[in-house]
């Protein structure tokens, strides 16, 4: 019974502790979940059409190149590379993006800003920082503790011998079948 205590306390006081971090990675885990339909960090709040005379001369089309033609047009935005992805050239800026058709010339120059909280929990779900991996760590930690502390704290005709059992291999089995499917 002693042990069954103890268990109930780090239970709760662990759960208490994460509460704020469980929530949101939950819920920047649901919005990562649907970036194919939307990006649940950044929204487009300007989308300007660009024309741009590329050379013929694929090997001219550089760094240097649309640097000086968003200084000739007047684009002054922090300039950080290009590359070629997806069929095209895509330019990247602080806060924007562009992808120009190389065929054309044609493209959108989308600026975008970080939605309030929800960019900021999917920020730290992602992150890579040494400090916040340490403590994410713990936190996972903590999470194992949470629930092997939950299967063990009930007893009787809902504890883990009798009931528990069987949700917690259903539980299992679906994770392991949709992974054999994906």
């Amino acid at each position: 019974m002693k042990w069954n205590l103890k268990f109930r306390k780090w239970h709760r006081d662990f759960s208490y502790f994460y509460a704020g971090l469980l929530m949101a990675f939950s819920i920047s885990g649901i919005a990562l979940n649907h970036r194919q339909s939307w990006d649940p960090r950044d929204y487009t709040y300007e989308t300007i059409t660009l024309q741009i005379d590329l050379p013929a001369d694929e090997d001219a089309i550089d760094d240097v190149f649309f640097e000086t033609w968003l200084k000739q047009n007047n684009i002054d935005l922090e300039f950080r590379g290009s590359g070629w992805r997806r069929g095209g050239h895509n330019l990247y800026f602080k806060d924007a993006y562009a992808f120009i058709d190389p065929k054309t010339g044609k493209g959108e120059l989308e600026m975008f800003n970080i939605r309030p909280v929800l960019g900021q929990m999917v920020d730290l779900h992602k992150s890579n920082d040494s400090l916040w991996l340490w403590y994410s760590d713990l936190f996972a930690i903590s999470v194992l503790i949470i629930c092997l502390t939950g299967l063990i704290i009930t007893k009787g005709k809902f504890g883990f011998k009798q009931r528990g059992w069987k949700l917690a291999l259903v539980g299992v089995l679906i994770p392991s079948i949709m992974w054999f499917f994906i």
